[in-house]
């Protein structure tokens, strides 16, 4: 009876061995957190948006720590700098002294190499600022990087063009 009784034990304890075993080999089949262009598209969807109303804590958490910015007005800067300057284009259009009627990107295309993606677009945007009308084009890349789990935008430049 004792010998019956280790028996069913041991067994016991093989198949809860198999099991884990098995979700182990599973899980190293499947790679959640494959960089794939629909999640980066997402990505820049989520960053256009949050641009667009000024959401500054998320376009925070989209962007690399050493993020570098470059655009057709200024010198080249870092994350600290452009969140600054989101802060305060944040604080006018809640004040409504920027009203952003509209901001597309069309145009857009993406080259994948593995964990980096370079992304060109056409960037339109109108509205007005202290009451004057703008209705601006530009021609933009962004570099994005994956991090593992998530795209991030780590390089911005732009071209103003009519």
């Amino acid at each position: 009876m004792l010998h019956d009784i280790k028996v069913i034990i041991l067994k016991d304890k093989m198949n809860k061995l198999r099991t884990i075993f098995l979700m182990l080999v599973a899980a190293g089949c499947y790679s959640p957190g494959e960089p794939t262009k629909d999640d980066l598209t997402n990505a820049i969807h989520e960053f256009n948006t949050a641009y667009e109303e000024g959401n500054v804590g998320k376009l925070a958490s989209l962007i690399t720590k050493n993020y570098v910015h470059t655009n057709s007005s200024w010198k080249s800067f870092g994350k600290e700098t452009w969140l600054g300057y989101m802060e305060d284009r944040s604080k006018k259009i809640n004040n409504g002294t920027l009203v952003v009627e509209s901001y597309e990107m069309d145009e857009l295309s993406i080259e994948m190499h593995n964990d980096t993606a370079i992304v060109t677009a056409k960037i339109s945007t109108a509205g007005s600022e202290d009451g004057e009308p703008f209705n601006k084009n530009f021609r933009v890349t962004n570099i994005w990087v994956f991090d593992g789990s998530r795209w991030l935008r780590a390089g911005f430049h732009d071209t103003h063009i009519q």
